[in-house]
């Protein structure tokens, strides 16, 4: 009886994998930065991660004179990745590896055609963006958001659109006010998306600290609000903060996002913020409201 109960449960759509699965991607760094070999060896190993855990093999293919003339094979993993952590990376030669640790893992539940739409993340305190020598912050944080998320649950890519959800800032939004859902429903309409994704740029301050003269402390935090693209309910508010000290200021103007900026002390902050708001994103994606066997 035992065993007939431990079968169903992990045939259950949305049932919580809950053994501790390591993996490895890798990635070639020839020509390319840094940052782009990480990222394509973290969707190895995310991939190969998902894939222990089952593949199931799609496709359709076509038979001319005897001969196949098209195959459409796709293999597509059993399980989306929800919780991870990196846990160790290296270089050899020109070979970028990625190796992690996956916590939490669920079982394909939620819609397969998720569409996630971004708009531009306003600073809650715009003061900051002339001192900050940060150039794009308020699209590159949803933008990376969103790539990000297109690794972890095969979504299409998408650039966030130059519109705002909210503005003019005075304070923190209400996402659950009438007038917000309504235009993120329309938002959602016009970009023929179902999920929206809006935020605010909580803070990107700096302050000098300690007796050491030029020591600074800088602050990445950033807050995120999903919407149902039908009907602009609030689905998912969360709030991702880490300080960073020491190599927080940048002499000349840096673009966000780029190399120049993930190499340094704050701009590693700042990735593991967009990090945790992803992994969150990616979690309610796997098993929206409604469609969840366990909570």
């Amino acid at each position: 009886m035992k065993v007939l109960l431990l079968l169903a449960l992990l045939c259950l759509p949305g049932a919580v994998l809950a053994d501790v699965i390591f993996a490895e991607g890798v990635a070639s760094s020839a020509g390319r930065s840094i940052t782009e070999a990480r990222r394509d060896a973290l969707e190895d190993a995310l991939w190969n991660a998902s894939a222990q855990l089952g593949i199931t093999v799609r496709g359709r293919s076509q038979v001319g004179e005897a001969a196949v003339i098209q195959d459409d094979t796709r293999l597509d993993t059993a399980a989306r990745i929800s919780r991870y952590d990196i846990v160790g990376e290296w270089q050899e030669g020109d070979i970028y590896h990625v190796r992690i640790r996956v916590d939490a893992a669920q079982a394909l539940c939620g819609d397969p055609d998720a569409r996630m739409g971004a708009v531009h993340f306003p600073l809650l305190q715009p003061h900051q963006q002339l001192t900050s020598s940060l150039n794009g912050i308020e699209p590159g944080v949803p933008n990376e958001i969103l790539h990000r998320l297109s690794i972890r649950t095969g979504t299409p890519p998408r650039r966030a659109e130059h519109r705002r959800l909210l503005e003019p800032l005075n304070g923190l939004p209400n996402p659950h006010a009438p007038e917000i859902r309504e235009r993120a429903r329309r938002l959602a309409r016009e970009m023929e998306v179902n999920y929206l994704l809006a935020g605010v740029i909580i803070d990107i301050g700096y302050e000098n600290v300690g007796l050491i003269r030029n020591t600074y402390l800088r602050r990445s935090e950033v807050e995120i609000y999903v919407f149902a693209g039908d009907t602009g309910e609030l689905l998912l508010q969360r709030r991702a903060a880490r300080e960073a000290k020491g190599d927080v200021l940048y002499p000349t103007p840096v673009a966000f996002g780029s190399r120049r900026f993930y190499e340094s002390r704050y701009g590693e902050a700042f990735d593991w913020v967009l990090d945790r708001l992803s992994q969150e994103i990616s979690g309610l994606l796997a098993c929206p409201p409604g469609d969840r066997a366990f909570d």
